[in-house]
This record gives C-alpha cells, structure tokens and sequence, in this order.
C-alpha cells in the first residue's frame, strides 16, 4: 500500500463549490467566497461534517457501559468519541515522531512527497475516532445480540413470509448473514455511505474514502469471517451485501484491495482501534470506580492475582517442554517457589526491615545458584528471565498506584482523584506503547500481513489485558447491568 492512494481524496460524490454570486457585491467579497486560493483541506471539511452531522449527534443519547444511567458523570458513547478521537490523533503525532527516529530517510521521502502529510493523518484518524460507533445500535453490544437472536428466529418462522414465501428462502447466503450477524461496525459504514439529506440528492456525510476506509476495523463480508483465526481483522464482518459496491470502489481507491478481490485494512485502523481500546481500558475503569462497582483496593487485588496468574501460566508452559527432563523441572520449580516467597517479603516487609532485606539477599543467591553454564540452562535461565521481565513489566503500574496510595491520606475522594491520575498516565504510557509497536511492524502493515493489535508483544499487552478483564468481571455480569440489559430487552421486544 501506498501513502497517497491511502490518503485519497475521493468521494462518493463529489463536492461541488457553491458560491453566492450578487452583481452588487464587489470583485474582492466575490474571490473572497471563493476560496480556491486557499489551502485545500478535505479532511478538515470531514471532521466539520462529523461535528455537525446527524448521525453523529446521535451518539449523545447512546451510553458507554452503564446503561439508561442518569449521572452526568458517567460517559455516553458521545464523550467515548471524542476521547477516542483525542486520542488517536496523539498516537499518530508520536508515530511521527518515532518514524523520524527510526526511518529518517524514508520519512523525510514521504514529508516531501506529501508535506501536508502529518496533518492529514491525524485529521483522518480524529474523524475516525468521532464516527467509529455510529454503527452500535441502542444498548450497544446487548443491542447487537438481540437483533441477532430475533432475526435468527424469524429465519426458522414459517409465517416469516412476504408474497407468501418464507423470507429466508428469497435472500442469499450473505444477506441472511447481514441479519443473523448484525454488526455495528459494519452498520457503521452503512449509516457512512447511505446517509443523505431528505431530498435525497445530496449526502448528510459525504466523506472521503480514506475516514471511510479507516473505519472497516473487520474487512470481510458477513459469511466469510472466522472468530478463532490468529488475524485479528478476520475475526468479524465489517460490510453488508448492500455495501459491497461502495465497499470495493473504496477500497479500490485507497489501495487496500488486494490481487485477490479480498480487502486488506486501511493502517490508519490500527491507530484507531488501539485508541478505543485505549479509552475503554482507562475511561470506562473510571466510570466503574466513579459507579463504585469495586473500588481502589479491589481493583489492586484482582490486578495483583491476574499478574501472578500470568506468570504461573507461563511457568507452566515452560515446565511442559522438559516433560521427560524431571531434574530441570525441579529445578524451574524451585525458582518459582524462590520468586513467590521473595515476592512476599517484599510485600510484607518493603525495602526498610534489614532482616527481611537478608533473607531476600539469602534467596536469590540460592536461586541463581540453581542452574550452571551448560547451554541447555542458560537457555531455560532466559527464558525464565523473559518471564520474570513479562512480570515486571505488568506489575509497575500498580506498583506506582500503591507507592501513590501509600503516600496520601487515604480518603473516598482523595483515592478516586488520584486513580483519575493514576488513568491519565496508564493512557499516556498506552498511546507511547503501540506508537512504537506501529513503527515496530510498519512493514507488515503497510504490506497487509499484520495480524494482531497494537498491543501484541509490547511491554504492556498484559496490563491492557489485566484492566479489560476486571470490567468483564466485576460490571459487564453486575446486578445492576443484568437489571438495565433486561430493561433494555423489554422496551427492543416491544419496539419491534
């Protein structure tokens, strides 16, 4: 794929200048309408009919996790956009920054080719952030799930008939799969392509295919998607029968189909998706602190156990393929055992009491002691030692929120003021992260053959993980969500 079919400027249809000619105004006010002097800026034109599109103000009325909340505190799928939006424009401002650093040259071609190319980008992925969940329908993901279960249901309903016909026998395959897999994202690019003003000439949002592009997370029609593939981007339907056309003329324009006929992501997705997983990893944390669906402390538990869960995961992994080899299992597990009770002296004791200091000093020479320099050790020592740095690595973000605890006085208010900046530096520390593993995989994305997230192999894959999984514990299957979910249900079963 290449930068300047990536960064397309074509439409649909495209915009035509209108201006307001009046023989009494004089020729300066008339050029002065006319701007083609001006510096042409279309990706500035998108991000200003976002804003003020109808589609987009809809969001307002849409919530994040909590659902039919009245707080005003609490994030509607409106605030998550613009976070998201935020977002993403500071992961593209620190890949430039990286490119610069690691592939000078080949950025400073690009910079020459396309000088306006850094503010292109980053007006590409902030549209892209504000649109990306156009596309969920009322109750969000639980919304998604009941439109499935009901149209599965009809398809198997005799008296499901139009002119007499049951309706499942008149659609195709992939038409009933538009139904039986509804998707947001993919009804995201529907609401993009067929949203229009009511004289139905004209496009409510009628934007470039490069924002429209950045926003097919999932390049796959409804019936040729796989969950369990490794690549993430084959894992969900991103377009409808009825978009195929404008999914292919897309695509086509900005270079991401392939020779094949299928369609390869846009790289401006991944800055996006990793920005919503970004803001739903941070923001709506703070949402469920705010909502007290577990507080500080339970958060520190649970973050603390799935860290030593991880490890003890990967111990196991290890051990497994020495199966045969029970002299060097012993030893692995004596390490283990080793690093958990010089863990716990540090929990207990800190850095202060000299007699627990002696005891830990005591342990890890026993335990460097373990193995020798016998090639077959020093390789089973690395590997541990990727293990222990995976830890580290997911341990010292909670590290710093107990050294922070520790040093204030502990109150309701204060804890959750400085969990709010405790969040704002996770974010920061977030966007760095995957800048770098962008930078790090530029050639396979640009290529197409990049298959994971941003997150994938970085220092903080785990901590992601880690703040992901305590919402899918202790809010996604909460009392109050189960009662709003069935409430939402209701009023869908009698919409429909």
């Amino acid at each position: 794929m290449e930068w300047n079919e990536l960064l397309t400027k074509e439409r649909q249809k495209q915009k035509e200048r209108i201006i307001n000619y009046n023989k009494n105004l004089n020729a300066s006010y008339i050029k002065w309408i006319d701007d083609s002097d001006y510096p042409n800026r279309e990706f500035d034109d998108d991000y200003m009919t976002i804003i003020s599109s109808q589609a987009f103000r809809k969001l307002q009325d849409k919530t994040q996790v909590f659902l039919l909340d009245r707080s005003d505190f609490v994030r509607t799928r409106l605030t998550h956009s613009f976070e998201v939006s935020t977002i993403a424009k500071q992961i593209a401002s620190f890949i430039f920054y990286e490119l610069q650093q690691t592939r000078p040259e080949e950025y400073r071609k690009i910079l020459e080719e396309n000088p306006e190319f850094e503010h292109q980008v980053e007006t590409i992925v902030a549209c892209a952030g504000l649109l990306h969940d156009t596309g969920n329908p009322p109750y969000g993901h639980y919304g998604e799930e009941v439109i499935r279960f009901w149209f599965k249901n009809k398809f198997k309903d005799p008296s499901f008939t139009w002119k007499g016909k049951p309706i499942g026998s008149l659609l195709t395959e992939q038409m009933k799969a538009d139904f039986e897999y509804f998707e947001g994202n993919a009804q995201g690019l529907r609401i993009m392509s067929k949203s229009r003003l009511k004289d139905k000439q004209d496009y409510d949002i009628n934007l470039t295919y490069s924002v429209m592009n950045t926003l097919v997370k999932y390049p796959n029609p409804s019936h040729r998607f796989d969950k369990k593939s490794e690549d993430l981007k084959l894992h969900k339907n991103g377009y409808y029968y009825a978009e195929k056309d404008i999914m292919d003329e897309m695509c086509q324009a900005t270079g991401t189909k392939l020779a094949d006929g299928t369609y390869t992501r846009h790289p401006l997705v991944y800055i996006m998706e990793a920005a919503d997983d970004i803001a739903y990893a941070t923001a709506d944390l703070e949402d469920s602190v705010m909502k007290t669906a577990f507080s500080i402390d339970v958060f520190i538990k649970f973050y603390q156990e799935e860290v030593d869960r991880i490890v003890e995961e990967s111990f196991e992994s290890l051990i497994k393929n020495y199966e045969e080899d029970h002299e060097r299992i012993e030893k692995i597990r004596k390490y283990q055992d080793l690093r958990n009770k010089m863990a716990q002296e540090r929990r207990i004791y800190g850095k202060n009491d000299q007699e627990s200091q002696d005891r830990i000093a005591h342990m890890k020479s026993e335990r460097e002691a373990l193995f020798n320099d016998s090639e077959e050790d020093q390789i089973i020592l690395e590997q541990i030692n990727k293990i222990t740095s995976e830890k580290n690595c997911a341990s010292t973000p909670l590290w710093c929120l107990e050294k922070a605890l520790q040093n204030h006085e502990r109150s309701e208010e204060a804890d959750f003021v400085l969990f709010e900046n405790w969040l704002s530096e996770c974010r920061n520390e977030l966007i760095r992260v995957v800048a770098k593993t962008f930078v790090a995989n530029y050639d396979a994305i640009m290529d197409g053959s990049f298959q994971y997230d941003l997150f994938k192999d970085s220092y903080r894959e785990n901590s992601i993980k880690i703040m992901k999984k305590i919402m899918a514990h202790y809010v996604y299957d909460s009392a109050e969500i189960v009662d709003m979910e069935l409430s939402a249900k209701r009023i869908l079963e009698i919409k429909r």
